[in-house]
């Protein structure tokens, strides 16, 4: 039998799945309800979203990050910093990268 943790990390992963397809067809309001529901079932079950996930939606609208599609990516080359700017809300996340 599968653990809580386990039965949330599915879930959250199949909520994605769900709203990248969404996104593709060209339902926003849709794909920012599965993200938001993905974000409650994390937090409910305390589960701590890898890395890649946490990275593909905007935290401040739940919107799925797509690139070219709902977001836009830029290599800040002197801040060694990704820049990536969600077309939804103008909200700008930076990551750094390199060493």
């Amino acid at each position: 039998m599968k653990s809580k943790l386990e039965t949330a990390e599915d879930r959250v992963k199949e909520l994605f799945k769900l709203a990248e397809q969404e996104l593709r067809r060209g339902n926003l309001e849709r794909t920012k309800r599965y993200i938001n529901l993905a974000r409650k079932i994390g937090m409910k079950c305390q589960y701590t979203f890898p890395k890649e996930l946490k990275r593909k939606f905007c935290k401040k609208c739940n919107m799925l990050l797509i690139p070219k599609i709902s977001c836009e990516i830029k290599l800040n080359k002197k801040t060694k910093t990704m820049d990536i700017k969600c077309f939804n809300c103008n909200n700008i996340r930076r990551y750094p990268y390199g060493e």
